[in-house]
């Protein structure tokens, strides 16, 4: 009976660690938004003693889609994974990039908002966005654009918002497309581009070595750990946008799984390894989770693609 009790006992445990593993798959390169978003989720969940182990994966190629297609391929093999996901999925699924949308997997939770901005090096003889501005309409070819994501995808299309508020034809413009935020900065720094189409989060590690400077952000307000830097608003541009970034079960994942997941995210994001995250990256929290999330998903949807068309991306 001892013999029978002791190792019922056993894999009780045994189960139990099990269900505590996370895995996070990353569909990009290290170094950019979505790796830092999956690493700053998993020290949280890790930190609280919600999850652990927490395993990352960055799974590079088409965009996103290779990491998509995979995630969903294998979901038999996936129900202990989350896919760390941001806007350009829905971008890129309104383009036909790839043939798999948010819809066909399970919304978890909308982590954080992350407002775009444009960037140079500091030594840069671009002072400003007017500038900028200046430089691009006496020579819309002659000034390098450099974004994190393929041409087409979010860093492309914040940039082309921004130059079509301020009265410019975005499509004279050289996008030059890097494979993630790290490779995109890289670019940047070495002077292959002379300004950066990113997220704040991405660029304010190097705001605060010195060595870039942020032209202008895309949010409604100056934000608190970016006082001196000027919004599009106040500029003259009367345009926002911020880039969510979140996490989604594979399809098929058991119900009870999926809001095992929400809860224990939930609660990490109400950690000071979070708190300390949101706060180093110059992320805003946006805290949607489930249906909730899954709501705001298709409502983003709607605007996008009628913002690509207007555009020229993608027509009806």
């Amino acid at each position: 009976m001892r013999v029978f009790l002791g190792l019922a006992l056993l894999l009780t445990a045994v189960t139990a660690q099990s269900a505590e593993r996370l895995h996070l798959l990353i569909p990009a390169g290290p170094g950019g938004g979505l790796d830092s978003t999956a690493r700053a989720l998993g020290n949280a969940l890790q930190a609280a003693d919600l999850r652990s182990p927490v395993s990352y994966e960055n799974m590079t190629g088409g965009g996103g889609g290779r990491a998509m297609a995979h995630f969903i391929e294998t979901a038999p093999r996936q129900q202990e994974t989350l896919l760390v996901n941001s806007t350009p999925l829905i971008v890129r699924s309104l383009q036909g990039l790839f043939p798999h949308s948010h819809h066909d997997v399970i919304p978890v939770a909308g982590l954080i908002a992350e407002f775009g901005a444009f960037v140079v090096r500091a030594d840069s003889p671009i002072d400003s966005w007017t500038a900028f501005l200046t430089q691009l309409r006496a020579d819309p070819a002659g000034v390098n654009v450099g974004g994190g994501s393929v041409r087409g995808s979010l860093d492309h299309i914040v940039l082309a918002l921004a130059l079509s508020g301020a009265g410019m034809d975005p499509r004279r413009v050289r996008y030059l497309p890097y494979d993630a935020g790290g490779k995109a900065m890289l670019a940047l720094l070495g002077g292959e581009a002379d300004v950066l189409s990113t997220g704040v989060g991405e660029a304010l590690g190097y705001v605060r070595s010195g060595d870039v400077r942020i032209l202008a952000t895309t949010a409604p307000d100056r934000l608190p750990n970016l006082p001196d830097v000027p919004t599009l608003t106040e500029l003259g541009v009367a345009f926002t946008f911020a880039n969510w970034r979140g996490v989604f079960a594979a399809p098929g994942t058991p119900p009870d799984a999926v809001r095992q997941m929400e809860a224990d995210v939930r609660a990490a994001t109400d950690t000071d390894s979070w708190r300390q995250a949101l706060q180093r990256y110059g992320w805003s929290p946006l805290g949607l989770y489930g249906e909730a999330f899954a709501r705001y998903l298709d409502a983003q949807e709607i605007q996008l693609e009628s913002t690509l068309v207007e555009l020229g991306f993608i027509s009806r």
